[in-house]
């Protein structure tokens, strides 16, 4: 977010005086013909023009980042390459910047369009400019073309997928970047409309001319399919999502701050002592020079960094790692959640509102940012006390509803493997039986640790982890975890096939696809491309997951989309609030819990037919903890 500057200048005539741009707009790179729209009569001329089309590329200026709470400072709108518009709205009326439209007069004429199904709404991250309409009065309705998840679909493995760099990399156009615009901490409204009009016409000109140049694209199979019926409806839903937000219960931190403030400085008086003296445990310096100088403890691999590889490697080699472990979790939740979650909730909501993103991973799974409720932890107690920060409201409950063990019913469904097949028909649990297969001997004489054993196995094969690398999550040695590994394939020779051959397909082909046919391209792994043999491992560890993982992504987004539509059309109450992986979580009313449950089970089970069938676990609570 930018910032206003600090020194204003009152004018004799009461106006705030700032150093005005320039006339001259030159050194903002112009595409074509751009046009500032600021009267009534302009505005009135642009719409009847925009009658004649129905592709419209969309792009909002605003006073910063944040969708929930920033203000609408323009419109820039271009229905044909190399033509656009700006309407200023929100510039600083205190500064003379420029004539604008009143926000009512653009409200009533250009939000029909914005509505109207007949008109294909184009945008790059069109959910953000969609959230910022709507809090304007301008919902945006109908079909949509997002040019970034577009661009995210048929190009997953790159990580430049903002509007400059797709113009320059598909369009070979040079943009100029915003940090040009708002030199010197001037915030968007602060800047003439005329200075404005040319970067605003120039981001609506480029995405348009993304969006015919990405349609051809989109527009084959598989891709189609997953444009049309995933990915462009599914910006709707999670744009509700986000516009909904979650309640937290701010008293409820401020307990678990001060009880882990205790802890903290518990924690770190045992580092000290165990040091012989007290120093800064969060500096890498100071902590290495008492690890590897005083203490004389050796890296990993001659690796003498404080990273939290080397100190898990260290774990028993010295009393001082464990306290020093705890500390550092300790810290991550007391800064990352706990003191940032009461600051990240909206004044005019009540609610935090975190971004689920489409075009975060390389699978198809969301992520969450800002904040990332995704990674709150769950493997501790203390991790998993967070999420009772997470409340319904008076007279609610959540509703989460959980795939049981959904990768490995996918796994089982592409590998065909008998035994996998056989567990599930049986209603035995995976782990269970795979430990059961591990160490020969009956299904109910496994115990909790060795279910526990199968199951690092399974995930650590499906991420194509190593004999060293099962070892140090099994804290077991080398040969042992070579041994599991063994076994594992010997027991399950289909899986021990597939991934013999989806490393095969990735090499012959340059990709692997989902059971929707979403596909990840590994040109690393072409035999004509020199890759380091570090590099070309990790290549293949990720074909042989992506099948999987992103298969259970695409399911869970399937069913996101039916249960949405089916709680609009059904008249319930219920809406969806986060969904965290194989999970799905609601805000429902107590008189619609039995309704809601029912209706989203059924929609989360039916978006793929698996021989080895869906399966989903339904629970409700007062916190998000209670109905974990």
């Amino acid at each position: 977010m930018t910032k206003r500057p600090n020194k204003l200048k009152m004018s004799r005539q009461g106006y705030i005086q700032l150093p005005m741009w320039p006339n001259d707009v030159s050194d903002i790179a112009s595409f074509g013909t751009y046009t500032l729209v600021d009267t009534e009569e302009k505005l009135r001329v642009l719409m009847e023009y925009l009658q004649d089309h129905k592709d419209l590329a969309v792009d909002t200026e605003t006073t910063g980042t944040n969708a929930m709470v920033d203000k609408l400072v323009g419109i820039s709108l271009s229905c044909q390459m190399g033509d656009a518009f700006y309407l200023p709205v929100g510039h600083s009326t205190r500064i003379p910047l420029g004539r604008q439209l009143p926000l009512e007069l653009v409200q009533a004429l250009l939000g029909p369009t914005l509505a109207s199904e007949s008109v294909v709404k184009i945008g790059h991250n069109i959910k953000f400019d969609m959230k910022i309409l709507e809090r304007h009065g301008m919902p945006v309705r109908g079909p949509i073309f997002d040019t970034m998840v577009a661009s995210w679909l048929v190009e997953s493995v790159s990580h430049h997928l903002g509007l400059k760099d797709q113009a320059l990399r598909r369009l070979n156009l040079h943009m100029t970047s915003i940090d040009n615009l708002l030199s010197e901490g001037y915030a968007m409204d602060l800047i003439s409309t005329t200075r404005v009009c040319q970067y605003a016409c120039a981001d609506a000109d480029m995405t348009f001319r993304l969006a015919m140049t990405l349609r051809p694209l989109v527009d084959q199979e598989p891709e189609r399919r997953l444009f049309e019926e995933i990915e462009m409806p599914l910006v709707g839903v999670l744009k509700r999502m986000e516009t909904y937000g979650m309640i937290i219960d701010r008293d409820y931190l401020k307990l678990m701050e001060d009880e882990l403030e205790q802890e903290l400085k518990q924690v770190q008086e045992r580092v000290y002592k165990l040091a012989g003296h007290t120093f800064n445990v969060a500096s890498p310096v100071q902590l290495s020079k008492v690890l590897f100088g005083e203490l004389g403890l050796s890296g990993y691999r001659g690796d003498y960094s404080t990273g939290i590889r080397v100190l898990t490697f260290l774990r028993d080699k010295h009393p001082i790692i464990r306290p020093i472990l705890e500390q550092r979790q300790l810290n991550k939740l007391l800064t990352t959640y706990i003191e940032a979650l009461p600051l990240l909730v909206n004044p005019e909501t009540g609610r935090v509102h975190t971004s689920l993103n489409q075009t975060g991973t390389r699978t198809g799974r969301l992520s969450s940012s800002r904040p990332n409720l995704q990674q709150v932890p769950t493997r501790t107690d203390l991790g998993r006390r967070i999420r009772g920060a997470f409340i319904a409201p008076e007279g609610c409950v959540l509703l989460s509803c959980d795939y049981t063990q959904i990768e490995p019913r996918i796994l089982a469904h592409i590998t065909q493997d008998p035994k996998l097949l056989e567990a599930f028909a049986m209603g035995v649990d995976v782990h269970t039986s795979t430990a059961s297969e591990l160490f020969s001997i009956p299904l109910k004489e496994v115990t909790y640790a060795q279910r526990t054993l199968a199951k690092r196995i399974y995930f650590g094969l499906m991420y194509g982890i190593s004999e060293q690398g099962l070892a140090e999550r099994t804290e077991r040695s080398v040969q042992e975890a070579r041994q599991f590994i063994e076994a594992y394939f010997s027991r399950f020779v289909r899986v021990r096939d597939y991934f013999r051959d989806t490393v095969r397909h990735a090499k012959r082909d340059g990709y692997v696809q989902t059971l929707f046919g979403r596909r990840r391209y590994f040109p690393e792994l072409l035999p004509s491309v020199n890759t380091p043999p570090g590099l070309r491992r990790s290549a293949e560890r990720a074909a042989i997951n992506m099948p999987i993982q992103g298969t259970a992504a695409d399911i869970m987004k399937v069913a996101m989309i039916t249960v949405d539509r089916e709680l609009q059309s059904s008249g319930l109450h219920s809406r969806m609030v986060l969904q965290v992986h194989d999970e799905l979580l609601l805000e429902v009313p107590m008189d619609e819990i039995e309704a809601t449950k029912v209706l989203v089970m059924e929609a989360m089970v039916t978006p793929y037919k698996l021989d080895a069938p869906l399966k989903v676990h339904a629970t409700t609570g007062r916190s998000w903890l209670d109905a974990m």
